[in-house]
């Protein structure tokens, strides 16, 4: 197995840890996979913080959503939970103040109970957890179960509290 040292952090890693570049002398980065993932996070971090960096990836990821064609999983999904799709509105009506901001539910099977997070929160808490839309839980990444308010509090505090994201988690109940 050929080894390569990352020049960043100096370790010495499997070629598998690299990402791959055809400019490379031998088609991989000089920059391990781990180092390269926290300088693309710290990088994401600082430019998030710019008005205008953030408008041009929006219009980007807009296009992107076309190009890919996401419309049409999100129409499967809202086939199988066709309760989620108003619920900006429905809070809306309720008086909460949603710009910026987006609803997250923790259970599929409730509808209608969500936190209220923003844009950066609520990406962030999907980067880590799966959401089963079989039986409409969202799941760890080491597959435990998320099934009480009690759990989606912990594990999404823990979630934001780790990636630097102080943001309270209050869960909204807004039924009929």
């Amino acid at each position: 197995m050929e080894t390569k040292k990352c020049f960043k952090c100096g370790v010495v890693k499997p070629l598998s840890e690299f990402y791959k570049h055809p400019r490379m002398e031998d088609g991989h980065l000089n920059k391990c996979k781990e180092c390269t993932k926290k300088d693309a996070k710290t990088r994401y971090n600082i430019l998030s913080t710019d008005k205008n960096w953030l408008e041009k990836e929006r219009v980007r990821n807009r296009e992107k959503f076309k190009r890919l064609g996401y419309k049409d999983k999100f129409k499967r999904i809202r086939k199988i939970c066709p309760l989620e799709s108003n619920i900006s509105r429905r809070l809306r009506n309720r008086g909460y103040d949603t710009k910026g901001k987006e609803a997250h539910h923790w259970n599929y099977n409730l509808p209608y109970s969500i936190f209220l997070l923003s844009r950066k929160a609520h990406r962030c808490i999907h980067q880590f957890i799966n959401v089963n839309y079989l039986d409409k839980y969202c799941y760890t990444m080491d597959g435990k179960k998320i099934d009480t308010v009690e759990k989606a509090i912990s594990v999404f505090s823990s979630i934001l509290k780790s990636n630097g994201i102080n943001e309270e988690l209050k869960v909204l109940n807004i039924s009929l």
